[in-house]
């Protein structure tokens, strides 16, 4: 069994006092999969903690994360019925606050998430992981944005009506937004819902960065500049999203960190770090996948041990302030300069 790893008293009191806001988790999957409770706490039996069993309400809770957006991942295969299984998945995402209304909140606005944190609640809501999970129509994010939808990702694993991947089915580093790339993003800047960069290739990227008109993120990357990998974005792309005003999020998955396939969570401090050295503090968070098919570092088996980050960033000599902002204070900020 793993020996949970000393947390320094100065680390729970600050951490217990930040807002924690994990832009991407994927939790739904297991709901998706597996008929999983998410009022109840698992535990990941299996070496490593690979792939799923790594968050629920409770351990959430227990973490003292504050706010997380929960992906929903539609298959590309789906043509007709994309649009549809999106609306359901939005109505997972609602089923969190039915099933647990004393625990959790579905919100729409930054006041929605201190107003959750200030009654000891879950600020949850959803984000789109691709773009094909719109069945190719902009009409619709006004009806989406009303059940929950907060950020859209323009890529996932396949080439879409809007852009292409960096990596997956028919992927490529060379074309850019197509047209209706381009109006996504207009109606995405116009309903106040966030652009997500994870995933699209680097031409797609910039060109997004440039057209929005609002502060994009992405949700959950690593940096080339900390470990070059394909899966991160270079420091072109993070002064694309400084420039915006936006927020790079930071995966907790040691395969996009360092090299091998194990880690520590010392690989999550070394890229906030490299994200800070470049644009800056104000543009940095965390977007952990946990639940999205990664193995997790070996000292973080599931979300219940955040407080190990705010003790590896004090333990790096970081400043309180910086920290608070790194854990959710960015994109706190963001999600009211985008989503209100």
């Amino acid at each position: 069994m793993l020996r949970r790893p000393v947390i320094s008293e100065a680390a729970k009191q600050l951490h217990e006092d930040c807002l924690v806001f994990d832009l991407h988790c994927d939790t739904l999957l297991n709901q998706s999969l597996l008929g999983y409770d998410v009022t109840k706490r698992h535990t990941n039996r299996l070496p490593l903690s690979p792939f799923l069993f790594h968050a629920d309400i409770p351990r959430m809770k227990e973490g003292g994360i504050g706010a997380v957006a929960l992906g929903l991942v539609v298959n590309p295969l789906r043509k007709r019925s994309a649009l549809d299984a999106t609306r359901r998945a939005l109505g997972q995402v609602r089923g969190w606050e039915q099933s647990a209304p004393d625990d959790v909140s579905l919100v729409s606005t930054a006041d929605d998430i201190e107003a959750a944190r200030a009654a000891g609640k879950l600020a949850v809501f959803g984000g789109l992981e691709g773009a094909h999970g719109l069945g190719g129509h902009v009409e619709p994010l006004p009806e989406l944005r009303a059940k929950g939808l907060r950020y859209v990702g323009l890529s996932h694993f396949s080439k879409n009506l809007a852009c292409t991947p960096a990596l997956g089915w028919r992927s490529n580093n060379v074309d850019p937004l197509t047209d209706h790339g381009r109006d996504l993003i207009d109606g995405l800047c116009h309903e106040r819902i966030l652009v997500d960069l994870a995933h699209i290739n680097k031409p797609g990227f910039l060109e997004a960065a440039t057209r929005a008109t609002r502060p994009v993120i992405v949700s959950h990357t690593g940096v080339r500049g900390a470990h070059d990998v394909w899966r991160n974005i270079d420091d072109d792309q993070l002064r694309a999203v400084a420039d915006t005003g936006g927020v790079v999020c930071i995966i907790f998955a040691p395969v996009f960190l360092s090299a091998g396939l194990r880690g520590t969570c010392d690989g999550v401090v070394k890229h906030i770090q490299h994200v800070i050295n470049t644009v800056g503090e104000d543009h940095v968070g965390i977007g952990t996948d946990l639940d999205g098919f990664v193995v997790p570092p070996k000292d973080f088996p599931d979300i219940s041990h955040m407080p190990r980050l705010t003790h590896l960033m004090l333990e790096a000599g970081m400043k309180e302030q910086t920290i608070r902002k790194a854990l959710g204070a960015n994109m706190l900020r963001t999600f009211r300069e985008v989503c209100g």
